[in-house]
């Protein structure tokens, strides 16, 4: 995974934690993770695979696992876990690359029930541009990640 990726999940945990009153210092340390991670220009998954240090100040030991994890396997169990609180149709859209869950959320109260098919129909016929957030270039990194 690329340090976007890694970040993209980490700021999907924060806000989704944030949604549910989570602990504040809890989702700041995700979200200054997510930065520092943008802000690095060696891949991570090049430290990891070394066993060197993240390279990332004031992270803990769990933070640390977990962004070992990404990194290494692609895949987070506690992001599934957290993912796992959201309605069933708002999971499936998270999953998309380009929706984070406040995106989600918004295409799920305005489209309604949505799955990938019906998503393309809505792109397609612009309905998905309604959405507030989701402009031309948005709506077209959804096609393509659909498509993909």
């Amino acid at each position: 995974m690329t340090n976007r990726e890694i970040a993209a999940i980490l700021f999907n945990i924060s806000t989704i934690l944030r949604d549910q009153h989570g602990n504040p210092y809890r989702i700041r340390a995700y979200r200054q993770a997510a930065r520092a991670l943008l802000r690095i220009r060696q891949p991570i998954s090049e430290r990891v695979a070394h066993n060197r240090p993240l390279g990332i100040p004031r992270l803990g030991k769990s933070l640390t696992a977990k962004i070992s994890a990404l990194a290494r396997e692609g895949r987070l169990a506690f992001y599934d876990e957290v993912i796992a609180t959201l309605p069933a149709d708002e999971q499936r859209l998270v999953r998309v690359p380009g929706i984070g869950p406040t995106i989600a959320a918004r295409i799920h109260r305005d489209l309604g029930p949505t799955d990938p098919d019906s998503l393309r129909r809505a792109a397609a016929d612009g309905r998905l541009t309604r959405v507030w957030g989701v402009g031309p270039r948005r709506q077209a990194a959804i096609l393509d990640a659909l498509a993909s």
